[in-house]
């Protein structure tokens, strides 16, 4: 046997345990799971059901190092004779490490106020439609003069506003409306409210997990100053926006 290649390898293999096991101590601490024995299995079916791409890589990848763990583990003094962890696997680790350690967040994936179509009270239904179609939007925040969010525009308000017979002209502005737009009268849709230091991560459960524990769609998450409502609006992040952060 070449003792200075297995001495290299047994050194490779050391440094894998190392960093698996302060990935462990690091998913346990970042998402309060250290007394749980299976921090690494949490983040691996985390990440299986993300929107972000990247995520759903880690996930995969994340899934075959657990298994090599598990064998250098258990069959430690056959294994390091045989196998070889590679300085890719490695890096791996380094990599996903830096990743929860430094997340991107809502400032970083965010559509900034400056670049958002946005309404206001006095503005037409009629303009705000063009703008939906258009323009492609789902949703339009209403804003007041102090950049607020006072509700939102979208086809649920028409839908509404439908079933209720209201008679709509080429004149009819939000003001007239403005009952219908207010956040807590969205029938099937929830708007939350965070600050531009939220975790990417933390947004990501949001949005997969709305429909499940209140029954509702949560569409677009607002980002403000103070992460409440009667605070200046910042931004919006929607779901393909962490898509495309994870790309």
């Amino acid at each position: 046997m070449d003792y200075g290649k297995a001495t290299i390898i047994m050194k490779n293999n050391r440094e894998f345990i190392r960093k698996y096991n302060e990935l462990d101590c690091l998913i346990g601490e970042k998402f309060n799971r250290e007394n749980d024995d299976s921090s690494i299995y949490f983040l691996i079916n985390k990440y299986r059901r993300s929107r972000i791409e990247k995520e759903r890589i880690y996930s995969t990848k994340l899934d075959s190092i657990r298994k090599i763990r598990n064998l250098l583990v258990h069959e430690s003094g056959v294994i390091d004779e045989l196998f070889e962890v590679s300085d890719d696997v490695v890096a791996f680790l380094d990599e996903l490490l830096n990743y929860l350690r430094n997340p991107a967040r809502a400032k970083d994936v965010m559509t900034p106020l400056s670049k958002l179509i946005y309404g206001t009270e006095s503005d037409t239904l009629y303009y705000l439609i063009e703008k939906i179609i258009k323009d492609g939007v789902s949703n339009i925040p209403i804003l007041n003069d102090k950049k607020e969010v006072i509700g939102v525009f979208n086809s649920d308000v028409l839908l509404t506003l439908s079933i209720d017979e209201l008679k709509i002209t080429k004149d009819t502005k939000i003001k007239d409306i403005f009952d219908y737009v207010r956040l807590n009268k969205q029938i099937n849709l929830r708007f939350i409210f965070v600050t531009s230091d939220y975790e990417i991560d933390v947004l990501n459960d949001y949005f997969a997990f709305s429909k499940e524990q209140y029954k509702k769609r949560l569409p677009i998450i607002f980002v403000s100053v103070s992460g409440k409502e009667n605070s200046q609006l910042l931004g919006i992040v929607s779901p393909i926006d962490l898509i495309r952060k994870g790309q």
